[in-house]
């Protein structure tokens, strides 16, 4: 699973039959839980995910949490603060 910090939220995707599946994830706990009422187009590519979840959350960013990274590779995308 993909993990990014969308804004401070810890969130994780994951591809399963051709769909990305979103997820609430608790890094103390290792849980998560899928979030339904988030629809991510199947035809976009790892790459373009922080940019499109930066601008469905883009209303949660903050000078404290202005981007979407994911959250092993540095990747980040900014938001509008």
């Amino acid at each position: 699973m993909l993990q990014l910090d969308v804004f401070g939220r810890r969130l994780g995707i994951k591809r399963v039959n051709e769909q990305w599946l979103l997820y609430r994830v608790d890094p103390n706990e290792g849980k998560y839980s899928r979030i339904y009422d988030v629809v991510i187009p199947e035809w976009l590519t790892e790459q373009e995910l922080p940019g499109w979840l930066g601008d469905i959350y883009h209303e949660a960013a903050s000078e404290k949490h202005p981007d979407v990274r994911f959250i092993n590779t540095g990747e980040s995308y900014s938001g509008k603060v």
